[in-house]
C-alpha cells in the first residue's frame, strides 16, 4: 500500500521537495495510516516537516477528549508536531443554521487553513470517494459533482484516494498501529453513514471488486469533465470583458459547454451554492433577456447579448424633438443615422427594408423621438389589426428590460416608427411618396 500512496503523490505532484506538510489527524484508522506512511517516507518524499492537526468538535464528550489525548500521544511517538483546535460545533451550527455535518466540515477546513504549511493532506480514501459520488447522485448532481473528491484542490491533497478502506485497515494491522473509532460513524443518524452501512455493502455483494470498478468509472468521469472544463474555460476567457460577458461567444455552444461557462461566470462573481436551477435560470435569460437572482445577493442581467452582474439598467422616459435637418441623432438609447431621401422607383428598393422607410409627408403635427409609453398602440406596415405595443412585444418574446431601450418616432396620431417592428401602416411608402426617411442605428 505504501507504494500505491507514493505513486499517487508523485503522479499528482502533491508534495514538492522541501515542503511543510499539514495532516488532518482525527486518530482514526485512515488518518493514523496516512500520518504513519508520510512519517516513514519523509526522506523519500522530500518532506521538510510534518504538522498533525486535530479538531475537537465539542460533540462527543469524554470520547472526543479520549481522541484528543490519543492523537497527541501518537504524534509524540513519531516525533511529529501536534496542533489542536477546540470548537463548539453544536453552538456554531445553531447560530449558522447548518446541520452538524455541514458545520463541522466547514470549521475543520477553516482551522486547517490557519496552519502554516505548503500543502495540507486529508485522509479521504476510495470508499469516501464512492460515498461522495453516491451522495451527490441522490441530490441530482451535475457531472462535476459526480467526479467525486479531487486529488488536489488549492493547498489540500488526498494521498489515500486510490486506497480502499480494507487496504487501510490491513496496513494498520500489519504495522501494529492502534487507532480510535468515532462512535458517530457506527450509527445511521447521518446521511453518509446510511450510504456507508447500507448501500456500499450491497454494491460489494453484487461485485466484490466494486472498489476497483468504481475507480475506473470515476477516472473516466474525471477525464470527460476535465475536457469539458478546459474547453469551457477557453470560451469563458473569450467572453470575459471589462464590465460584462459577451454571450455571443458561447450562446450556440453545446449545453455541456454552455452550462460549464455559466458555472465559471457565477464562480467568478463569488456566487455560493450554485445549483442546476441557477444555471438553467441564467441559460433562460441568455435566450430571452431579463435578470435572475442566483442567491447570496448575486443578481445576473442579460441585455443585448451582454451578461452583467447587478440589476437591469432602467431607461427613463425621454422625448427628443424630430427635426428634418438632424441627421445624426443622439438619444439615451443610442446613436442613430437619420437619412432623408427623395422618392425613388419602388422597384429599385429592397423590399425587406421597406418596413423601415417612413413617408415623412404622412406624419401629423409635432413629432418626437422617444421610448415606449404604457398607452402605446401600433399597427405595423401591411397589417390591419391594432395591438398594444406591449402585446406585440410579448408576441415576439422581446425581453422586458429591452423594451424601454427601443427607439420610437411618434407624432400627434401615435407611433410612426419603432425599432424592431418598423413603420406604422399609415406612414408606409407608396407610389405617391415624395420624400422618405431611413433610420440606421450606429454601433450596437
Amino acid at each position: 500500500m505504501t507504494d500505491k500512496v507514493i505513486k499517487t503523490i508523485r503522479e499528482h505532484q502533491m508534495i514538492l521537495p522541501g515542503s511543510v506538510v499539514g495532516v488532518g489527524f482525527s486518530g482514526g484508522a485512515d488518518s493514523v495510516t496516512l500520518l504513519h506512511i508520510l512519517s516513514k517516507n519523509r526522506e523519500k518524499l522530500g518532506i521538510k516537516e510534518i504538522k498533525a492537526v486535530h479538531i475537537h468538535h465539542g460533540i462527543r464528550g469524554d470520547e472526543a477528549d479520549r481522541d484528543l489525548q490519543f492523537s497527541k500521544a501518537f504524534c509524540g511517538e513519531l516525533n511529529i508536531e501536534f496542533v489542536s483546535f477546540n470548537e463548539n460545533i453544536p453552538e456554531i451550527a445553531k447560530k449558522s443554521g447548518e446541520s452538524l455535518e455541514e458545520c463541522a466540515r466547514r470549521i475543520r477546513y477553516e482551522d486547517f487553513s490557519k496552519v502554516e504549511c505548503d500543502v495540507f493532506a486529508t485522509a479521504h480514501n476510495l470508499n469516501d470517494n464512492a460515498e461522495t459520488f453516491l451522495l451527490n447522485l441522490t441530490r441530482g448532481s451535475a457531472l462535476s459533482g459526480l467526479c467525486g473528491i479531487p486529488y488536489k484542490r488549492d493547498k489540500f491533497i488526498r494521498p489515500l484516494l486510490d486506497c480502499s478502506r480494507a487496504e487501510i485497515e490491513e496496513y494498520a494491522e500489519k504495522n501494529g498501529l492502534e487507532f480510535v473509532t468515532d462512535s458517530t460513524n457506527l450509527c445511521d443518524d447521518y446521511t453518509r453513514n446510511k450510504i456507508r452501512h447500507n448501500v456500499l455493502p450491497q454494491l460489494f455483494s453484487i461485485n466484490p471488486s466494486f472498489d476497483k470498478a468504481f475507480s475506473k468509472c470515476i477516472e473516466s468521469v474525471n477525464i470527460s469533465n476535465d475536457f469539458i472544463y478546459r474547453e469551457a474555460k477557453k470560451l469563458f476567457e473569450m467572453a470575459k470583458k471589462e464590465n460584462y460577458f459577451d454571450c455571443t461567444v458561447f450562446e450556440n455552444s453545446h449545453n455541456a459547454l454552455k452550462y460549464q461557462v455559466i458555472s465559471l461566470i457565477l464562480k467568478e462573481k463569488k456566487a455560493q451554492n450554485i445549483s442546476r436551477e441557477h444555471i438553467l435560470q441564467i441559460n433562460n435569460i441568455l435566450e430571452n433577456g431579463g435578470s435572475a437572482d442566483v442567491g447570496n445577493g448575486v443578481e445576473v442581467t442579460v441585455e443585448r447579448k451582454k451578461l452583467y452582474f447587478g440589476k437591469p439598467s432602467v431607461t427613463e422616459d425621454f422625448a427628443v424633438p424630430f427635426e428634418k435637418n438632424n441627421t445624426n441623432l443622439q438619444t439615451p438609447v443610442g446613436e442613430y443615422e437619420v437619412i432623408f431621401e427623395l422618392y425613388k422607383d419602388l422597384q429599385k428598393l429592397n423590399k425587406q427594408d421597406m418596413d423601415f422607410f417612413i413617408d415623412c409627408d404622412k406624419m401629423s403635427g409635432e413629432a418626437f423621438w422617444r421610448n415606449r409609453r404604457d398607452s402605446d398602440f401600433f399597427v405595423p406596415r401591411n397589417r390591419k389589426c391594432t395591438k398594444t405595443l406591449k402585446r406585440l412585444f410579448n408576441d415576439e418574446k422581446i425581453p422586458v428590460n429591452e423594451r424601454s431601450k427601443m427607439l420610437i418616432l411618434a407624432d400627434d396620431c401615435g407611433i410612426v416608427w419603432t425599432e424592431f417592428f418598423g413603420v406604422a401602416d399609415r406612414c408606409k411608402i407608396t407610389n405617391e411618396t415624395k420624400n422618405y426617411i431611413k433610420i440606421k442605428k450606429v454601433g450596437n
